[in-house]
C-alpha cells in the first residue's frame, strides 16, 4: 500500500488483474444464505423491540416484535441509534427503486424490501449472487460498468464495495447517471484516517490486500462524489460498529509479532458518535440534483 500525498488515501501497488481479482474472494463472508442471515437481524428482548418500534417508525420497516415508544426512547441512545439508521443505510423516508451494488447474499435487500422498496441487485461474485438469487431477489451478477438496463433509481447503496473496484472516480460517476434526478446515494468504505489505522498501522483490517485496492480518506470520498455531480454530501456518524474490525487487526498484529497496546472499541464508538470522521469506517451520502 503506498500513500497519496495529496489527498491521503491508501492505494494498492502492484494491484492483481481485472480478470484475477475473482481468485481473492473463493472464500468470503457473503457466500452464507441470504435468508438464513436475514432471519437473524432480529429478536425478542426488550432492547429488540425498542429498536424495532424505532426503525419501524423511522424508515416504514414492519418488524415484530415491536414497541411503539422504540421512536421516543432511541434518540434518547445515540450510539444504537445511529447504528440503526446506519443498519438501514439512511434511506428517505419516500419510497421507490433502489439498487445495491456489491449486494452479497442480499440481506440489505430482504430488509429494504420489506421496508416497501423495490428492490434490485448488482454482485460481481457468483457465489454471493447465486446465494442472494436464492432468496428470491432479482440480482446482476457482474460488475455495475457491465449492468445494462434503462431504469433510473430513487436510491443507490454500495457497502464496502468502493475499495474494491480499480476505478473508484469512475464507480462514482456510474453511480450519479444510474439515478433520478432528485435520488439518493449512500457509500461506507474503511477510513483511512481511522485510530484504528493509526494504532496497528499495516496490521489493521481495513487494509486487506489484496482484495482492497484503494482506502478513502474523508476527504478524498467528498471530492469523489461532488466531483461526479452530487450535491448535499452529508458524512454520518456511525455510532456503534468498530468491535470486529479493532479485534482482528489485534490479532493480527499480534501474529505479526508487533506488541501495539490494545485499542478499546468502546472508546472508539463513543468517539464515532460524536464525530462521522473518528470511526473506523467512512458513511456518505449524497444527492443527484433535480431537473
Amino acid at each position: 500500500m503506498w500513500r497519496c500525498l495529496e489527498c491521503g488515501s491508501l492505494y494498492l501497488d502492484t494491484r492483481p488483474k481485472r480478470e484475477a481479482i475473482g481468485k481473492a474472494y473463493a472464500s468470503y463472508h457473503t457466500h452464507a444464505d441470504g435468508q438464513a442471515s436475514y432471519a437473524t437481524d432480529n429478536g425478542t428482548s426488550l432492547l429488540w423491540r425498542i429498536s424495532n418500534g424505532y426503525m419501524n417508525a423511522r424508515f416504514g420497516a414492519m418488524r415484530k416484535p415491536s414497541v411503539a415508544t422504540g421512536r421516543c426512547v432511541m434518540p434518547w441512545l445515540p450510539p444504537l441509534r445511529q447504528q440503526l439508521d446506519y443498519f438501514y443505510r439512511h434511506l428517505p423516508s419516500r419510497r421507490g427503486r433502489l439498487l445495491d451494488v456489491g449486494c452479497g447474499n442480499g440481506v440489505f435487500l430482504l430488509r429494504a424490501k420489506a421496508a416497501g422498496w423495490l428492490v434490485q441487485g448488482v454482485e460481481p461474485d457468483p457465489i454471493a449472487a447465486e446465494a442472494a438469487r436464492g432468496a428470491g431477489l432479482s440480482v446482476f451478477n457482474g460488475t455495475l460498468d457491465a449492468f445494462d438496463t434503462s431504469a433510473q433509481f430513487d436510491a443507490i447503496t454500495s457497502s464496502h464495495v468502493i475499495e474494491h473496484v480499480h476505478e473508484p472516480r469512475a464507480f462514482v460517476s456510474q453511480l450519479f447517471d444510474r439515478l433520478r434526478p432528485g435520488g439518493f446515494v449512500w457509500l461506507a468504505t474503511p477510513n483511512a484516517t481511522s485510530l484504528g489505522h493509526r494504532r496497528y498501522g499495516e496490521a489493521w483490517r481495513g487494509l486487506e490486500p489484496p482484495r482492497h485496492i484503494t482506502v478513502l480518506t474523508p476527504k478524498a470520498l467528498r471530492a469523489l462524489l461532488l466531483g461526479a455531480g452530487f450535491t448535499s454530501v452529508r458524512a454520518h456518524r456511525r455510532g456503534r460498529g468498530s468491535r470486529y474490525i479493532l479485534q482482528t487487526s489485534a490479532e493480527l498484529s499480534c501474529r505479526m509479532g508487533r506488541q501495539v497496546p490494545p485499542l478499546s472499541h468502546w472508546w472508539v464508538d463513543g468517539l464515532a458518535t460524536i464525530s462521522p470522521y473518528l470511526s473506523e469506517e467512512l458513511v456518505m451520502s449524497a444527492r443527484k440534483e433535480s431537473d
